[in-house]
C-alpha cells in the first residue's frame, strides 16, 4: 500500500506529515490486501480568511474494483485528515463488503 501526500499550498510541516501517514496506516491497515495506493491531497481552499479552510481529498486505488475518491473540509490538517480518513475507510469497508455479498461470501466469512 503507497502513500502519497500532496501539499497544495499549504506549507504542511514533517510532523504533520508523519500524523498523516499515521492516521491513514491506521485507518487502512486491515485492508492492505485490496488497496493498491492511497493519494491525499491538502489545500487552503480560502487562503487565510479563517474558518474550514483546508481540504482534504483523499483517493484509494482497489485492486480490480476501481477506485474511491473522499473529500472533507476542516479547521486543521489534522482534524480533516482524521475525519475524512475514518469516512475513506468505512466507504472501502462497504466497497468490500458488497464485493464479498455478490460473491457469496460476507465480511463474517458465512
Amino acid at each position: 500500500m503507497n502513500i502519497q501526500i500532496i501539499d497544495r499550498h499549504l506549507g504542511i510541516r514533517q510532523h504533520q506529515r508523519n500524523h498523516i501517514d499515521r492516521c491513514l496506516q491506521f485507518a487502512f491497515d486491515r485492508f492492505s490486501t485490496h488497496v493498491n495506493d492511497i493519494d491525499i491531497s491538502l489545500a487552503d481552499v480560502n487562503g487565510p480568511k479563517g474558518g474550514e479552510d483546508v481540504q482534504c481529498r483523499i483517493r484509494i486505488s482497489l485492486h480490480g474494483t476501481g477506485e474511491l475518491i473522499v473529500e472533507g473540509k476542516g479547521s486543521t490538517v489534522e482534524a480533516v485528515v482524521a475525519e475524512t480518513a475514518d469516512r475513506a475507510a468505512l466507504a472501502v469497508s462497504r466497497r468490500i463488503d458488497r464485493l464479498r455479498n455478490v460473491q457469496g461470501t460476507s465480511m463474517s466469512g458465512q
